[in-house]
């Protein structure tokens, strides 16, 4: 007898700040063509998944993603590729497969291009941006070749930092345009982008378009997530 399937659920933990919901933004409805549970992580803000990596907030990450478990989702991924240092812990903490930042992706661009390229990043605030972030996700410096840069200074930049940020997706998107060409500028040798950020999935076709290039973020990592995560 063939067994009735449900439908997959994308579980996301989310920041305390408000996310956007601009078409293409990653909470934002019709994004995804799957369902999506959405989760406030208590006491994770833009300043503190940013500026640092408390045991306090790692531990609201596990329970949030229990109790995200609980509920039935097929797989999970936070809103903010700063919580990278935590994937160790959370995911020993569940079974459902858990990918809390975009870098993890990085591994996977950098073996798609040819000899003397390199991954650009493009992230919130590359001032911040570490080596730890990187080992949360599996690679290093060492290892892989990337060039970093940021919006910071940017409107996007001080919005996202805000509890309930107000911005047009025009803004965001001629930040985040004009933050890659930046990138690109300075290193001709990228070949393709990872968006760090879970704000910027809504300028990724644009970056696409300015650049000619291969980008990945958060949507695509969410799609990837659901796509590889077993039938209930």
């Amino acid at each position: 007898m063939k067994r009735e399937m449900t439908e997959k659920v994308l579980g996301i933990l989310e920041l305390e700040n408000k996310p956007m919901m601009h078409p293409g933004a990653l909470s934002a409805p019709g994004t995804f063509g799957f369902p999506v549970k959405r989760l406030t992580v208590p006491g994770a803000t833009t300043n503190s998944v940013v500026g640092s990596s408390s045991a306090s907030v790692k531990e609201a990450y596990i329970a949030c993603a229990k109790q995200l478990e609980g509920e039935g989702v097929s797989a999970i991924i936070a809103n903010c590729g700063f919580s990278a240092p935590f994937q160790n812990d959370v995911a020993a903490a569940i079974k459902v497969p858990l990918a809390l930042s975009s870098l993890l992706l990085v591994p996977l661009l950098a073996r798609t291009l040819p000899a003397g390229k390199v991954v650009g990043i493009l992230t919130y605030d590359s001032t911040k941006l570490e080596e730890r972030h990187f080992a949360g996700a599996g690679w290093s410096t060492r290892d892989i070749s990337v060039a970093v840069g940021g919006i910071e200074g940017s409107e996007t930049w001080r919005e996202l930092a805000e509890p309930n940020p107000v911005i047009s997706p025009e803004v965001v998107t001629g930040d985040i345009v004009s933050a890659v060409e930046s990138l690109m500028k300075a290193n001709p040798a990228i070949g393709a982008i990872v968006l760090e950020c879970a704000g910027f999935p809504l300028a990724a076709n644009a970056v696409r378009e300015a650049t000619g290039l291969p980008v990945a973020d958060y949507v695509s990592l969410g799609r990837l997530m659901i796509e590889m995560s077993p039938c209930l």
